[in-house]
């Protein structure tokens, strides 16, 4: 018999007032979680790979309708009543476990958890049962399970920046003549027509709209979590109903002081772990989870990303587009990297390929002495594309993003970044990556000035995406701010902002002398002379001093037992890194290499190598030393050609590498999230 009648907590707590006098011993038995699922990892383990087909707009869901009837979990357990007849009570709970604090300490409310599809549904009924009775139900896991305002927003189904949805906006800012003038002074301060500066401005006002709307449950907002997922079952007659409180009845509400109360911490740790009249049974089975986005299924060209009316639309094509299936389908968008004007390449006027035509350590030697006499550089910036799509591609028969930095005619003169960002974001998870980047090195170990990453990102700068509260003097430091004592006053409590990265490129392992506090006894190398790469590990914890080993300047220090260098290059600087040499061969010469970030609540992880199976850790950094981000992120391939005074230990300098003569690809092949 199957049973499923949902009753609300006005009908729960009359039943618990007429069976409460009455006798409470029973027996819950066979609590079975997946009683229609049978793929499984180990003999406790099940194990599912989520459907993202409709998740970019929509979030994810443990199952969905194409892999289970109802996209749903059964689950079964039965009820031996041994006393009078009587109605009981149950609520099934589950709770992401690879990713969680421990239940009981003052975060774990941060954790994943949830019950019933409607968050304020409380326990479900059973019929008047004399002796047993077999329950079966249902769950499924999906986002934003608490039901919180704060993941609300505007229908996705009406959130696309469509022709005519720009043209509504135009007539909204042209009708206003205080809003015109503004239009007018901005373009005057940003250098551009007041047609461009409209578009711009109705684009904010289109985003603004979407972020202010709070009609619709945004559950993409907080998707669920990767990794294994434990399930709690909740069993009581009246009289245990009548002692549970409200906040744990119902995972949507809040406990008299406003504080979500976490379920499994209640009825395992807390006040419920020996609650009369209640049987409280955790299963021995666990669900493990995992995400492979799809590579293959196009990328979405984002009007918002772009930031300009005037792009080229040559390169767009079935795969590659604004279109409106795009958006809802496609699990990566080009990224529009944001070009810093304030600094130039004052570059040699070359174009060469470096690794092709092995560039040699003499040659880069030669243009030194030749420019620095002649001084005939060209004046120039890193550049993003204009034209969309021609840079990158994704191919849906072999399941792979192409991203190439294009090589340069005679006399253009253009180092490109080039990259490709995920559009589902999770919070937390082993981020890994096949990838096949392009070489950098020359034989005579000459750097080509590329920067290739993998790394992640925040998702949104909106409340709903907040960093938790910076407990210090100061709080976070906005990434926009300098790294320097004034930007102290632009500190908050909280930020959006949150990047996680791997970097490689040609470096010295070591820090600068000056981030040895200017002794003459550090450490250095010459990096020219190897053939090593180096790859940073890098955690922007902006600035937050909250953690009690702080790391400021080059630092040995111990991290769960393992001893590693870190620099933070001044006080106020927002980021940690670690610097590890690699051999350029071992990364680069295959048709491809692992690059996994394993992201966790109290740490990071980077791991690196060739056997997905086996991967080398290479650094870690955990909360004691740097702020660990809890908000949702997304995931980046780029590469980039950096200011040299970002790398300043690096043995060839930017400003004297050569343009690239040709195109330099690489290859994203695989993306899983568990």
């Amino acid at each position: 018999m199957r049973f499923s009648l949902k009753v609300y907590s006005v009908f729960l707590f009359i039943g618990s007032l007429l069976v409460g006098c009455k006798r409470s011993d029973f027996d819950v038995t066979g609590f079975k979680p997946f009683d229609n699922y049978n793929i499984k990892k180990n003999d406790s383990t099940y194990l599912i790979s989520t459907d993202l087909e409709n998740s970019v707009l929509y979030g994810v869901e443990i199952p969905t309708i194409k892999q289970l009837p109802n996209g749903k979990f059964a689950f079964e357990f039965s009820i031996k009543n041994n006393g009078s007849p009587q109605q009981f009570f149950y609520k099934l709970y589950y709770q992401n476990e690879s990713y969680k604090w421990e239940n009981g300490d003052s975060l774990d409310t941060e954790n994943f958890y949830g019950s019933w599809e409607l968050a304020e549904m409380e326990y479900k009924v059973t019929p008047m049962i004399e002796k047993e009775f077999a329950v079966k139900d249902s769950f499924k896991i999906i986002g934003n399970p608490r039901d919180e305002q704060l993941y609300y927003g505007a229908d996705p189904e009406r959130t696309f920046i469509s022709d005519s949805l720009l043209t509504k906006f135009y007539a909204k800012i042209n009708s206003e003549s205080d809003w015109v003038e503004s239009v007018k002074q901005k373009a005057v301060a940003n250098k551009i027509s007041v047609q461009e500066q409209s578009y711009l401005e109705a684009l904010w006002s289109i985003e603004n709209s979407f972020q202010t709307d709070s009609a619709y449950n945004n559950r993409y907002k907080r998707n669920p979590r990767m990794g294994n997922y434990k399930f709690l079952l909740v069993v009581c007659n009246g009289l245990g109903l009548s002692k549970i409180p409200d906040e744990v009845k119902s995972v949507g509400k809040k406990n008299p002081e406003g504080k979500f109360v976490n379920p499994f911490t209640y009825f395992l740790v807390n006040e419920g772990k020996n609650l009369e009249g209640t049987k409280v049974m955790l299963a021995k089975e666990q669900l493990a989870v995992n995400a492979k986005l799809d590579l293959g299924s196009g990328l979405f060209v984002d009007k918002l990303k772009i930031n300009s009316s005037k792009f080229n639309t040559a390169e767009i094509n079935s795969n590659c587009n604004t279109s409106e299936t795009l958006r809802h389908k496609a699990h990566f968008s080009q990224y529009f990297h944001h070009i810093n004007k304030t600094i130039e390449f004052v570059n040699v006027k070359e174009i060469r390929d470096v690794i092709a035509e092995n560039f040699t350590r003499e040659q880069y030697k030669d243009l030194i002495s030749s420019y620095g006499q002649s001084k005939n550089f060209v004046h120039t910036y890193s550049n993003a594309t204009d034209c969309p799509c021609k840079t990158v591609n994704s191919d849906s028969s072999a399941k792979a993003i192409t991203i190439f930095n294009p090589g340069n005619k005679p006399n253009e003169f253009k180092k490109e970044h080039v990259g490709v960002i995920s559009r589902i974001g999770f919070t937390y998870g082993k981020w890994c990556a096949k990838i096949k980047f392009p070489k950098i090195i020359s034989k005579d170990n000459v750097w080509n000035g590329l920067t290739t990453a993998f790394w992640l990102i925040f998702q949104s700068d909106a409340k709903w995406n907040m960093r938790r509260i910076c407990k210090s003097d100061y709080g976070y430091i906005p990434k926009q701010f300098p790294d320097d004592e004034g930007s102290v006053k632009e500190a908050r409590p909280q930020v959006t902002y949150s990047e996680i990265d791997f970097e490689i490129l040609k470096e010295s392992k070591y820090w600068t002398q000056s981030a040895y506090n200017n002794g003459d006894n550090y450490p250095k190398e010459d990096a020219a002379n190897n053939n090593d790469l180096t790859i940073c590990c890098t955690n922007w914890d902006m600035g937050c001093q909250q953690p009690k080993n702080y790391v400021i300047g080059a630092k040995k220090i111990m991290v769960e037992g393992k001893e590693i260098e870190f620099c933070r290059w001044n006080y106020f600087n927002k980021l940690v890194t670690s610097k590890v040499a690699a051999p350029h061969a071992e990364v680069f010469n295959d048709d491809f290499y692992y690059f996994e970030i394993d992201w966790q609540p109290q740490r990071i992880i980077w791991r690196i190598g060739k056997d997905k199976n086996n991967l080398k850790e290479i650094c870690r950094m955990d909360n004691t030393m740097t702020t660990i981000p809890n908000n949702q992120m997304l995931m980046v391939m780029s590469q980039e050609f950096h200011y040299q005074e970002w790398w300043p230990t690096a043995p060839f300098m930017q400003n004297y590498t050569p343009f690239p003569k040709n195109d330099l690809i690489g290859k994203l092949l695989e993306v899983e999230i568990r």
